[in-house]
């Protein structure tokens, strides 16, 4: 079924009889200033069961009194339809499936981008799967603890005790939170949909290519600095003397794992699975900061879309009706804002604490002495990309308050014409709140936070240096602390 130009000529003579084979003729004329001549207009005339366009004269007239259906199709081209809507949902969907691959966030259906659809059973596969990653971190994390406990308590011992304690908190943690976060997922999005955020496809992308640029370059930082931890493992197990005549693979392994065949007999297969279990450990380690500065640029990025609306009315007079909805909007996004820090706030305590810890210990043992180049090129980019990742999981949090302050710099130059109850009702609200992720409420996220740990990182710094041993660790094997460490 199709269109079809019809083109209509001829006599009046032909025309008067073709009106009485057909009901509908699809002819219309006109007299011009020679009666003699009669001229039609051309237009377009619907034909049944036709796919090629023809001339009129080509067709029995009979086509058009025949069977007409009492609907038409004129397969016109359908028009294509943008089916992503940028949601903060949709844009970190690929970050969380990349998770439950390390045993994080067991949800059902996380590609889904509608809340409802979202799911948390503990007989799933999904966390089953996070449940072996628990049991098996657990396990090891005891054997940590017991070997550093079987000999004299040692701060350098403490190090891998305090990485795989946090690693097994973050996996408890996120299982947690996959309890939870169907709803959290509901909430977020009924606060999104207040305003249409993003017009053009474009505009939908830019939260889904900041999170997906964010989210790479962290990951693949910290890929670099594992493979550079292997390659300096590899370097000490060759250089370290080789005293039960082991394959380099056993005295790599027998480095590595300490805890574990310190109980345990060697075996390839255990040394294969603590190297998965390890590489599990430091994916949670990085995830756990990454998830903190995804979730941030998601509430920054909402508290921009509503000042975005009052930048837009600075210094105009605007009703009474506009201040309601937008503090309505604001006010949404501050329980929003709420209601994910008392659900994350775990991690982003963990996350933080662990940081400064580290850091610390690597500031502590840039004094002592490298003695090979794949060390020292290791040691220096870990300490550095360690750093990097403490300031940038501070300042993109810092954001959500910067952003929740904005609108004071609206309400300093509102006219008098436009004040009214609902505007000061609005600036007290932004100067009175604080609007930030915190660390269980011991600490908020804001930008004066990252000068106050600096300087916590100093004091801490001299504490440390009372236990610093290194005269009487280069007079020790120097296999014993690297294996450690």
């Amino acid at each position: 079924m199709g269109i079809e130009l019809s083109a209509i000529g001829g006599s009046k003579g032909k025309m008067a009889k073709n009106q009485k084979n057909s009901a509908w003729s699809g002819k219309f004329t006109r007299k011009t200033t020679n009666p003699k001549n009669i001229k039609t207009i051309r237009f377009l005339t619907p034909v049944v069961n036709s796919s090629s366009v023809e001339h009129l004269g080509k067709r029995p007239i009979e086509t058009f009194s025949k069977n007409l259906p009492e609907t038409i199709s004129y397969n016109l081209p359908k028009e294509r339809v943008w089916d992503y809507e940028g949601s903060f949902m949709e844009a970190m969907r690929n970050i969380l499936v990349l998770g439950q691959c390390f045993g994080l966030m067991p949800v059902i259906n996380i590609t889904s981008k509608i809340p409802g659809e979202l799911r948390f059973s503990w007989l799933s596969l999904r966390t089953l799967y996070s449940l072996v990653c628990l049991l098996g971190t657990g396990i090891y994390t005891g054997l940590t603890i017991c070997h550093s406990l079987s000999s004299k308590i040692e701060f350098v011992r403490v190090v891998p005790i305090i990485f795989y304690s946090s690693n097994l908190f973050i996996i408890y943690a996120f299982i947690g939170l996959a309890q939870n976060w169907p709803s959290l997922m509901e909430t977020w999005k009924n606060a999104e949909m207040i305003h249409p955020i993003y017009q053009t496809a474009k505009e939908k992308r830019f939260l889904k290519r900041k999170i997906c640029t964010v989210t790479s370059v962290l990951l693949i930082l910290s890929l670099i600095e594992h493979v550079l931890s292997l390659g300096t493992m590899l370097h000490f197990a060759h250089v370290c003397p080789d005293k039960e005549n082991q394959s380099p693979l056993e005295a790599l392994f027998k480095q590595e794992f300490t805890q574990m065949f310190a109980y345990t007999h060697y075996s390839l297969e255990k040394g294969i699975l603590g190297q998965i279990l390890n590489s599990i450990n430091t994916f949670v380690w990085s995830f756990m900061d990454c998830f903190v500065i995804i979730v941030s640029i998601g509430l920054s990025t909402g508290f921009k879309n509503v000042n975005k609306d009052l930048i837009a009315v600075k210094g105009k007079v605007v009703s009474e009706e506009f201040w309601q909805k937008q503090r309505s909007a604001y006010r949404r996004m501050c329980d929003l804002c709420d209601s994910v820090d008392s659900h994350i706030s775990r991690i982003t305590l963990v996350s933080f604490s662990n940081n400064l810890f580290f850091i610390c210990v690597q500031l502590l043992n840039s004094l002592n002495k490298k003695d090979s180049f794949i060390h020292t090129f290791y040691f220096w980019f870990s300490l550095l990309f360690l750093i990097a990742r403490t300031l940038a999981v501070s300042l993109y949090a810092a954001t959500i308050n910067e952003e929740s302050k904005e609108p004071i710099h609206v309400f300093r130059v509102v006219p008098r014409e436009s004040w009214c109850l609902e505007v000061k009702r609005f600036y007290e609200e932004v100067t009175n709140d604080t609007v930030a992720l915190s660390g269980m409420k011991f600490f908020y996220l804001t930008r004066r936070l990252v000068l106050s740990v600096a300087g916590t990182i100093v004091t801490y710094e001299l504490v440390l240096l009372q236990f610093h041993q290194d005269e009487e660790l280069e007079k020790d094997d120097p296999c014993k602390p690297l294996a450690i460490a």
